[in-house]
């Protein structure tokens, strides 16, 4: 899953990864496309948090070691030229397994 974190001085896009360990089903159409998964928030640490359904993840931080740059083919009448669109330098990464939010009525 790709994300976006802001903008850099030369005008291009700063995206951010999400990389998760498993498998996400979605049981209706089985195309995750164009559909809200989850709510990702950040704890006032800097820690974030992913809420999937009735499961909570907690993750860090990543600077990765080589940035990906994410390219657009751009078609021309000779060929087709590359165009820079974004950079992905971070990465939320989510190792453990989620665990389930339970609410307990009084």
């Amino acid at each position: 899953m790709i994300m976006k974190f802001g903008c850099s001085c030369a005008g291009v896009e700063e995206w951010g990864m999400i990389e998760l360990q498993g498998d996400i089903i979605d049981k209706t159409d089985g195309s995750l496309n164009g559909k809200v998964i989850g709510d990702l928030h950040f704890t006032r640490q800097n820690v974030p948090v992913l809420i999937i359904g009735h499961n909570i993840l907690h993750g860090e931080i990543i600077n990765l070691s080589k940035p990906f740059a994410v390219l657009r083919r751009v078609k021309k009448d000779d060929g087709a030229d590359l165009l820079v669109t974004a950079v992905i330098k971070r990465k939320l990464i989510f190792r453990v397994r989620p665990k389930p939010i339970i609410w307990m009525q009084k």
